[in-house]
């Protein structure tokens, strides 16, 4: 009985071992034993256990992408870890599901024909998958087949597309960001650019106002030169006659102390007159830089000394004293006398009308280094604070009362700083206040130790032989002049003076009275009626086998009118109302060619 026992111990240990055997060898084909400890009866011996796909589970539960086995129904057979964290799902709820349970209801046809393209190779596709947490992942889904019929099995490597989305995602929002930013800046540009095209539209309009204007402007600016051109010749022509008048009635009136003074008191007003229109156009000319300067190495007392003669009639007639202060030394400056003195005159005349009657002026001359200044001084109504920066501009004058209406136009001291920059001076006004006098101070450039020149002016050339000195009655002299009353003032001036003179009223009949009577002088007006003076001048030239010396005697004096009567062939031209002294002084010195 022991023994039968013992035998089904035996048996029933055996059947044990057999049973956990194949437990052990159950779970080692299911992978779920990786090692064996074996009993040798020496010693233990480890086992490890490894199947051929081993190599494959270990490099797919490696890769950084989901991975899983599929068969031919899709289910999921095999799944590594990345898997299971992708999908944030534990393993045994991946295996033995369909893979479609996992996939976002959109997205299950790319899934089913990505399993229908990899039956004959290869196959990848986006789609989303569905995580635990209900959230869906962008995947992109490679899968192959491995296995043939009947039971295919389908590897799929599932990659993970979030980063990239989001990626994608931000880098679309900030291109619609630029875009817009774009947008919004060619906007911004095209509006900048439409108020652009307005400016430069609205300054074309303006460019091409201001070039009519500026036309116009010329176009007006020529009318009044023109016009103040006429009008000089014009106010001239009367005013001949009335100083040539005004010179008969010297010896008229000699002796007659009224006679005499009412005589000065109308060769006065003419000069004045005369002035007047010379500093009229004098102005105009000056505005356009057109005078032109006749330098030369000049005495500055010499022009001081004509200076003061020729404003000594507004001086004297007011009853004024003037102090006149030179330096012992003479002082040389390469200037035009004539200009220089206009200047001076300028300033003494406008102390003279601007002081009460016997006022006080002083004229100081002092040396200035390389410069001498020149100062002209009164006690007279003074200047206005605000008016002192303006006193130079052109029509300016301070507030007279109604016994300075005798002040001018308000252009001699415009004339004045004029000459005196074109000399490469200065001047400059100053004034204490209304009632305390002005002061005027010029400064310009000398030239040490250079000896002063013959003035020129009208003077003669050395050594040139003088006509009509001597006997008058010799000197023939013919007048033309359309003017009635100048004609016949001045031929009995002429007359007076000795001369025998004949007189034409235009320039036919001047150039006939001229081959008969062979004057040895011509005093020409330039604008007569038909052929002018300057024709007639021509024909003289041409005619005549002794060429008289032909003087113009014109109301237009202007640089152009000049060079027209030279080129023509006038040896001198006189501006009307001609000085009679001066003239006196031209005949008798018989050389001409004086401008």
């Amino acid at each position: 009985m022991n023994e039968v026992k013992d035998e089904r111990f035996v048996v029933h240990d055996m059947a044990l071992c057999a049973d956990e055997a194949m437990e052990a060898l159950s779970a080692i084909r299911r992978g779920e034993i990786d090692a064996l400890v074996v009993n040798t009866g020496h010693d233990l011996r480890v086992l490890v256990l490894k199947g051929a796909d081993y190599a494959h589970q270990v490099l797919f539960e490696t890769l950084n992408e989901g991975a899983m086995a599929l068969d031919a129904s899709g289910v999921i057979l095999w799944a590594n870890q990345r898997l299971v964290e992708l999908l944030a799902r534990p393993l045994e709820d991946l295996t033995g599901s369909r893979l479609s349970r996992f996939v976002v209801g959109d997205d299950a046809g790319m899934a089913a024909s990505l399993m229908e393209q990899a039956a004959s190779g290869a196959s990848k596709g986006e789609l989303r998958l569905l995580r635990r947490d209900g959230e869906t992942v962008p995947v992109l889904m490679s899968v192959g087949s491995v296995g043939v019929e009947p039971e295919p099995v389908f590897t799929v490597v599932v990659t993970d597309l979030s980063a990239l989305k989001q990626a994608q995602a931000e880098l679309e929002r900030a291109n619609d960001d630029l875009e817009a930013r774009v947008e919004a800046r060619t906007r911004e540009l095209s509006s900048v650019n439409d108020a652009l095209r307005v400016e430069i539209d609205r300054r074309s309009r303006l460019e091409d106002e201001l070039r009519r204007t500026a036309a116009m402007l010329r176009d007006a600016d020529q009318r009044k030169d023109e016009f103040l051109s006429m009008l000089a010749h014009e106010l001239r022509n009367p005013l001949a006659p009335l100083l040539t008048a005004a010179e008969l009635l010297r010896s008229a009136v000699a002796g007659h102390a009224a006679g005499e003074r009412y005589r000065t008191v109308i060769e006065r007003q003419v000069r004045n007159l005369s002035r007047l229109v010379d500093d009229l156009l004098d102005a105009s000319r000056a505005s356009h830089r057109a005078i032109t300067l006749k330098k030369q190495v000049v005495e500055l007392g010499a022009v001081v000394r004509s200076a003061i003669e020729a404003a000594r009639p507004a001086i004297d007639g007011e009853a004024h004293e003037l102090t006149v202060r030179m330096p012992r030394a003479p002082l040389h400056l390469m200037a035009d006398p004539t200009r220089l003195e206009q200047v001076l005159v300028n300033l003494l005349n406008n102390a003279a009308k601007y002081t009460q009657r016997c006022g006080h002026i002083a004229l100081d001359v002092e040396p200035d280094g390389e410069a001498v200044s020149i100062r002209v001084t009164d006690d007279g109504v003074g200047i206005a604070p605000d008016l002192v920066p303006r006193v130079f501009d052109l029509f300016v004058q301070a507030e007279r009362s109604l016994d300075r209406a005798q002040g001018g136009l308000g252009i001699g001291l415009t004339m004045v700083k004029s000459i005196v920059e074109m000399h490469g001076g200065t001047v400059k006004a100053h004034s204490a206040g209304p009632g305390r006098g002005s002061e005027f101070t010029v400064r310009l450039p000398t030239v040490p130790g250079a000896p002063a020149t013959a003035s020129g002016g009208e003077g003669a050339t050395a050594g040139a032989s003088p006509r009509g000195t001597g006997d008058k009655t010799s000197t023939k002299v013919l007048v033309v002049e359309d003017n009635s009353d100048a004609a016949e003032t001045l031929t009995e001036l002429l007359s007076s003076w000795g001369y025998e003179v004949r007189a034409a009223r235009d320039g036919e009949s001047a150039i006939q009275i001229a081959t008969i009577f062979k004057p040895a002088f011509v005093l020409l007006d330039v604008g007569l009626p038909g052929m002018d003076g300057y024709e007639v001048a021509v024909r003289l030239r041409d005619s005549e086998r002794s060429k008289p010396s032909v003087i113009a005697i014109s109301g237009y004096a202007q640089p152009r009118d000049r060079r027209r009567g030279e080129a023509a062939g006038f040896d001198c031209h006189l501006a009307k109302p001609v000085d009679p002294a001066s003239l006196r002084q031209l005949l008798e010195r018989g050389h001409l060619r004086v401008t």
